[in-house]
Parts: structure tokens; sequence; C-alpha cells
């Protein structure tokens, strides 16, 4: 008796060379895939740019909100998306969607359901050799080796659909398998070149009539030990040198093929390289790049919610509330961010346009909570507007200001309004603009004015003007 059911493999990429890959991907269309699963796993073991680009690719969906949404506006078809959701935000099916999206690398993934009673109480990954493709379709699944086909309800099958096609040809996997290739070679050959030619060359030189080839053996060893240890012992007579490598041109063309390889390999997992490689205006690239990742992230992501919906929330609505009831929608979706620096732009022209702003979206955006009544705050001066205190209706008003809500207006409305400009005014300088009244030319005024440089003004006159200039020399030097 035996099983195929084993966790044991064999390594497919083990001294891979282009026939042996084409072999490979040639048994994968033809319904024999196992090799190449064990490539693509191999893979992902192996070389440490694929797996981090992968790695990457499959857990930006992690960051999505998982949505559920009724079907329907039934009272059963809430009740459904209320079960739904209560089981897809729990750990098992959480912890099930990176295994689920291990199909981006290998084309599709199969996980098993493990029921109790009709809820989901975990989901484990299966190896794909377990399993058997139909040859004739391309898509049928069955168990290895007896070829029973699967129970229903009882697997979650994800196909990752990179490219139309067969699934086993929509992996990530077989798209870097070549690139994946020529680069193990060439950080093979770069290793072998350092090791012949990285190191200093140790020369032994004897005279053939007279060293025994015991002596001989000795001087060999003590090169050999020179190499490691740098040290040694030979027989007087024996000449021993140290030559030290000297190559140029040659030592970075393995690291440039190697990171040329790297870059391809990351524009086919990512659909960039500005995020993952160091190339020139990567700063500026990666903005835009990064839309890029995005939408592949997307339709990951919608793939995934299609399966989710096919393979867990039927099963779960049909065995709890019947096969009658509107199955709900499952989606993914990106969190609601905003930009602080558009939130602050906002902010500056929201007053003299009349516009609302939610304090919840200001504490939201920024990532700060908002502070306790024991807490203590720092406290700004309002700007553009006033926010109600607790208790009050909770909107902004705008306060109203004749000038127009520039600094120096604002403090003239305010000294006009407590009346010390108009007292300090009438102390100081009534007699003066009494003068300038009753002067017959405009020559005339500008004398009396001259004639005024040097007259001391009262102290509360010169604070208020004093902090007239402070305000308007404020005001212009940050551009209000």
């Amino acid at each position: 008796m035996g099983s195929v059911r084993q966790f044991g493999r064999a390594f497919a990429a083990q001294g891979i060379y282009p026939d042996r890959l084409a072999q490979i991907l040639l048994a994968a269309e033809m319904g024999d895939p196992r090799a190449y699963f064990e490539l693509a796993e191999d893979m992902e073991e192996k070389d440490l740019h694929y797996a981090a680009v992968l790695g990457v690719r499959k857990r930006a969906i992690r960051s999505l909100d998982l949505i559920v949404e009724a079907g329907d506006d039934t009272d059963a078809a809430n009740d459904a998306a209320d079960l739904v959701r209560e089981e897809l935000s729990g750990p098992a099916v959480r912890e099930a969607l990176l295994d689920m999206l291990d199909a981006v690398g290998k084309g599709m993934s199969i996980c098993e359901i493990v029921w109790k009673g009709a809820r989901v109480e975990a989901i484990e990954w299966r190896p794909l050799a377990w399993f058997d493709i139909d040859v004739e379709t391309g898509t049928a699944l069955s168990l290895a080796g007896d070829g029973a086909p699967l129970l229903p309800d009882k697997y979650v099958i994800h196909v990752a659909k990179t490219k139309s096609g067969l699934p086993v040809r929509g992996g990530l996997a077989r798209l870097c398998a070549w690139a994946w290739m020529f680069k193990n070679w060439e950080v093979k050959d770069w290793a072998v070149f350092l090791e012949a030619y990285g190191h200093p060359l140790r020369l032994g030189k004897y005279d053939p009539n007279t060293t025994s080839p015991e002596d001989r053996r000795t001087l060999l060893r003590a090169l050999k030990m020179m190499g490691t240890d740098m040290a040694a012992i030979i027989p007087h007579g024996m000449e021993a040198e140290v030559i030290a490598a000297s190559v140029s041109g040659t030592v970075d063309a393995y690291e440039r093929a190697a990171r040329w390889w790297d870059e391809q390999i990351s524009k086919g997992v990512l659909g960039q390289v500005a995020t993952t490689d160091a190339i020139a205006g990567g700063h500026a690239v990666g903005k835009i790049h990064e839309q890029v990742r995005d939408d592949i992230r997307d339709a990951d992501a919608e793939q995934l919610a299609t399966t989710v919906m096919r393979d867990l929330a039927r099963p779960l609505v049909h065995h709890n509330l019947g096969p009658g009831v509107a199955l709900p929608r499952v989606r993914f979706a990106p969190p609601e961010r905003v930009d602080p620096d558009h939130l602050l732009r906002l902010m500056e022209v929201a007053g003299p346009a009349g516009l609302q702003i939610a304090t919840a979206d200001i504490y939201r955006a920024f990532s700060i909570r908002r502070p306790d009544d024991e807490d203590e705050v720092l406290r700004f001066p309002a700007k553009t507007g006033t926010v109600d205190p607790p208790g009050a209706p909770g909107e902004r008003q705008l306060a109203s200001r004749q000038t127009g809500g520039d600094p120096v207006g604002e403090l003239t409305e305010q000294l006009r309004a407590s009346g010390a400009l108009s007292v300090a005014v009438d102390a100081d300088l009534s007699a003066l603009l009494a003068r300038i009244r009753d002067a017959g030319s405009f020559t005339e005024a500008l004398a009396i004015l001259a004639a005024l440089e040097g007259e001391s003004l009262t102290p509360e006159l010169r604070a208020l003007l004093a902090r007239s200039i402070f305000n308007a020399r404020l005001g212009g030097s940050m551009g209000l």
C-alpha cells in the first residue's frame, strides 16, 4: 500500500538546464504539472529576489479591507451578509488568504475547508501534487492516485489569471522560469570566478632533480594551507611565492548580468522596478510605478474575491440559511486615506469658501486621536474660523470679519471694537488732526507732519502702533 499524499518532494531545480526546463514546462501543458509545481516552489526558496517580489505581490492584498455587502434588500440577504462577514473576518479565513494567493506563483492553489458543523473551523493548504488535472480540459481536478472527484463544498480552488489560457500556464513562475535559470547560471559563474581569481595564487617551486615525492607533497600541502590559514612551513631549499590577483574589466560583468535579470523578474511580478531596484530617479519614478502596482494588486484582489464568494460564501449561506437566499457580494477595497498636505491646503480655503470639514476627518488623516478632557493640549489661534465647544451643534462657523480675514485688518477690528485705539488717538493726536484739517494746502499739511518728528507719544499709543507694525510684518513674512 502506498499514498501520493506526502509532503516530501523532488527538487526539480537541481542542476537545471535549458533542455530540462523546456521538458518541465511542456509536461505541465500536457497534463503532468508535478515537476513544474516543484520547480515553482524551488524558485521561491532559492532565489532571494524572486521570493521578495513575489511576497510583496501576495501580501499586498492583506492591506486591503474585506467588505461584504448584502445581495439584495431582504432580511434574509442581510442575515447572509452578517454570517459571511463574521466568518471571513475570523482568523481561519484571514490566515488562509496568503495560502490561497500561492496561486500567483504557481497558477493555482488548493486549500481544504475543515467544517465544524455548518461553520468553518480551519482552512488548510494542500500540495498541488495531491491532485491530478484532467488532460482533455486542462481545468478539471481529481485526487491523485485513485482519480476520485473532489467533494463539493470541501475545497477553495483559486486560479490566478495573470494571462489568458490554461491555469497551469498563468502562474508567474512560468513567466520567470527562464530569467531565474539564466540568473542562476550567472551567480554560479560569478562564485566560480571569485573562487578562482579572487584569491592570490600560491606558486611553489622545487628542484625536480633533488626533490623527493614526499617533499613535493609537503610543498603542495603547505600551499593549500596558505590559502585558508595563510601560514605554512616548507623544507629548506624549497621556494613558495604568493602572486596577487590582478583582474580588471570582467569582475562586474556577472553582477551586472544578475542585476539585469533581477530587474526583469521585478517587471514580471510587480510590473515595475522602481520600488525594488536602485535606479536613477527612483523616488520620482517610484511614485508613478506605484500606481501600476496598485492596478495589479486590485486585479489580484478581484480574482480572490470571486473565489471567496464561490467557494466560501456560497456554501456558508446554503448550509446555514438555505439555497434560496441571495448570496452576498465580497470585495477587497483599499482603506480610505487622505493626503495630509492636500487636507492642509483645503483647510486654508475652506473657511472663505464656506466648506465645512468634520474634525474627525482631520484626526483620521493625521493619524492622531481626539484628546480627552484630562489631556494637556496645544492651542492655536483660529485663523479662518472657530470650532463650537462640546455640546454645541458641532459645526464650524465662519467668523464675521469686515477686513476679509487678514491679520492687520483683524487687529484693527479688535482695536476698534475695544475702543482703545480711539481713546489713544483722541488723547495724543487730536490737536495734530485739528491742525491738519485747518491746513490750507497739501504742502502745508506735509509741513505740519514734518514738524511732528521728534515729538514723543504716550506709551499706550506707542504700544498699539508697535503691535500693528509687528502683525503687519509677521503677516507679510508668512504670506498671509
